[in-house]
């Protein structure tokens, strides 16, 4: 006998008002809840009896113009795995839902494109630089032309951008799914390693990973960078240097830790470098964990590195899914959307337990 909404709904210990709501995508409902229900959905095999719908109704971005803004970045970092992928998630999402994508690059966020001159667009996704003052660096009539249209950031909100929803990792999950995984592993004392102290998201995934770890007893020992002025557009940064000089630093303590966290996988590529300029073994000699599961850059790694899948993909189809819901709720307050990471164990982190 086919499941029911009212089978899920018991299954994940929710109203049958939520699993709808769940299932409709609307914004204003926990992650947790999110996993329970979708988890629930997968364990009873449940399948949406589905009337048709009209033609608006399948494609509700259909006959509007969407702008998907690419804000203070250079192309280098654009193109990395895990922005690339956010990037496609929305691309695709759009074309599915009938939207008229209007790609715009803006790396120096100096002027106020000709798009928006032209007032044709019906709402807007912005992936935008988290590192320097872009918001206090941008023409002033492009801000004022933004903040008039319906908007949603995805993959993370610079500092200042005090308007429109946003779609996201949720970076509070990630520090807690590396966290608990190492102490798990029986790691006591754990350094974080972050070189780009900062950076928005990655200083958000440094400090969860700090409060969860310290939170189950853990002693944190935090090997930060130093700020520094960046400038616009911002490009990838080679973090070689940076990374040699915090893993010299770590390797040099007295009490050294057991484990290191690193915020991105751009940057256990660079402890691996570290280590093997040592004759050290990762996953032997030091344990690591990582994020964003950038399968690009650790191809060549090993052993494998154990990192957290943030979903970028998907994050940029719920940022259009945001989009969609906030052209039928103007007046609503702004609306935060994350997406519940996953742990993709490999064999970085040594047991000691």
């Amino acid at each position: 006998m086919q499941a029911t909404v009212k089978d899920v709904a018991a299954q994940a210990e929710v109203s049958v008002g939520t699993v709808s709501r769940v299932l409709r995508g609307e914004p204003n409902v926990a992650a947790e809840t999110i996993q329970k229900v979708q988890q629930a959905v997968q364990t009873l095999n449940y399948t949406r009896l589905r009337k048709p719908r009209a033609s608006h109704q399948r494609q509700p971005l259909r006959k509007k113009n969407i702008g998907l803004f690419l804000l203070g970045m250079d192309h280098s970092l654009a193109n990395l795995p895990s922005v690339a992928s956010g990037i496609h998630g929305t691309e695709s999402a759009l074309a599915e839902a009938g939207g008229n994508v209007m790609l715009v690059d803006l790396p120096h966020v100096d002027r106020l494109p000709e798009i928006l001159l032209r007032k044709s667009l019906h709402g807007l996704i912005i992936k935008s630089a988290l590192q320097g003052q872009l918001i206090e660096n941008a023409d002033p009539d492009l801000i004022a032309a933004m903040r008039a249209l319906p908007t949603v950031w995805v993959l993370g909100r610079p500092q200042l951008a005090d308007w429109g929803d946003d779609a996201g990792s949720n970076d509070t999950e990630v520090g807690r799914l590396a966290a608990e995984h190492l102490i798990s592993r029986g790691h006591r004392r754990i350094a974080i390693l972050a070189p780009k102290p900062d950076h928005v998201t990655l200083g958000q995934r440094s400090s969860a990973f700090q409060w969860h770890a310290q939170q189950k007893g853990a002693e944190v020992v935090p090997l930060f960078g130093k700020a520094s002025d960046w400038q616009l557009p911002l490009q990838t940064v080679d973090e070689t240097d940076q990374v040699e000089q915090l893993f010299h630093r770590f390797w040099n303590l007295v009490d050294r830790p057991t484990a290191i966290f690193v915020p991105a996988d751009s940057i256990a590529a660079g402890v691996y470098r570290a280590c093997a300029k040592r004759k050290l073994t990762v996953g032997e000699d030091v344990s690591l964990i990582s994020v964003n599961n950038e399968q690009p850059l650790l191809a060549g790694l090993y052993p494998e590195l154990t990192t957290i899948d943030v979903n970028a993909e998907q994050v940029g189809r719920q940022a259009v899914d945001l989009l969609i819901w906030r052209l039928n709720h103007l007046e609503s307050p702004i609306v935060s959307r994350t997406l519940q990471p996953t742990l993709v164990e490999g064999d970085s982190v040594a047991s000691l337990a």
